[in-house]
């Protein structure tokens, strides 16, 4: 028996889905929906009637790949017009598909004896709870438990220390304001960050988001001094975005466990800061004005766009060719050179 120390943010057990009654862009819309193989097996056998309202809303590829067929708006076929899910309705919670019956939360996220369960904030509801039902500082709740794995060696469980020690003590440093000038400061280049979102993938019929990053594009150029007004304005937007670094910082941190380096989750956690920030500029250079709701709004938009792909995480995680940038000095820290000086 092993012991594993299970963590989780101190609001996890709050969100509940709420529909149409507060959400103002419902999850299941836009999106091309994977079907896990238990799913579709069951979907294919389901008997009656309900069988052939399952049958007849999915299909697959050449590969055998099973998806959702969505409508030509984008809105998944099991919707309800009260944006309910019809499968729920119909044949019970345990015939959604997997995604569906996870997001937004996270779990069993895995680094030695370590797990994490957590939200994404691309989640209005999860939003909606983060910026206006929790303070300033994160809080997590650590239980201990037991399970049937092996015990892991002392090699990876002082492996694991080192990690949670960093990862915290970056949570901690950004939520103290010590990074404040990484996180405000959008100091990659325009190039580099023009870039990133013509790289990024994004998805068919998800209009709102097409309309922002478009705007985003424009304001690229001068976006420098713009930001400057945008946090003078909005005095807020500061303490928004530095408690939206430390929950990244305290999730991707946890990557690089597999990856070997803290270089990339370091870099997607700052990145990740400044396309929001660029995000928020957008709907207040649109509105004049910038809320709570927009920064729940901005934080949803970049969820939808950078936290559902891998392409996109991978362009955000992407580290420079030091080869070929005479700006990245290699020293004692270069793991932690991208994040000093992105």
């Amino acid at each position: 028996m092993a012991e594993i120390v299970r963590e989780r943010p101190d609001f996890y057990d709050k969100y509940i889905c709420t529909g149409n009654s507060t959400c103002f862009d419902v999850c299941c819309n836009a999106w091309v929906i994977p079907m896990d193989k238990r799913a579709a097996d069951l979907y294919n056998e389901y008997p009656g009637e309900t069988g052939e309202y399952l049958r007849k809303n999915i299909y697959h590829n050449e590969k055998n790949e099973w998806f959702i067929r969505l409508h030509e708006d984008g809105r998944c076929p099991f919707l309800t017009e009260d944006d309910l899910c019809g499968v729920r309705l119909k044949a019970g919670e345990d015939a959604q598909i997997l995604i569906c019956d996870v997001y937004p939360r996270e779990r069993d996220i895995k680094a030695g004896y370590y797990r994490l369960d957590t939200l994404m904030l691309s989640c209005c509801e999860v939003g909606r709870i983060f910026y206006k039902e929790t303070g300033d500082r994160l809080k997590f709740i650590r239980t201990t438990e037991s399970n049937d794995e092996p015990e892991i060696s002392p090699e990876l469980k002082e492996r694991t220390d080192r990690l949670l020690a960093f990862r915290d003590g970056m949570v901690e440093a950004i939520e103290n304001g010590s990074f404040d000038r990484n996180l405000f400061e959008v100091r990659e280049s325009t190039d580099t960050i023009k870039g990133i979102l013509e790289d990024t993938i994004y998805f068919e019929n998800n209009g709102r988001s097409e309309e922002v990053f478009a705007n985003l594009r424009k304001l690229l150029p001068e976006s420098g001094d713009l930001i400057n007004d945008l946090l003078r304005d909005v005095p807020e937007l500061k303490k928004w975005l530095r408690k939206t670094a430390a929950y990244f910082a305290h999730r991707n941190l946890l990557d690089s466990f597999q990856d070997g380096s803290v270089e990339g989750p370091l870099l997607s956690v700052f990145r990740s800061i400044h396309v929001l920030l660029l995000i928020c500029l957008s709907i207040y250079k649109e509105k004049g004005s910038f809320d709570v709701e927009d920064m729940i709004e901005s934080v949803h938009i970049f969820g939808n766009i950078y936290i559902i792909s891998m392409h996109n995480i991978s362009l955000l995680k992407e580290v420079r060719n030091r080869s070929k940038d005479s700006d990245y000095v290699l020293n004692e820290n270069s793991e932690m050179r991208p994040y000093l000086y992105p």
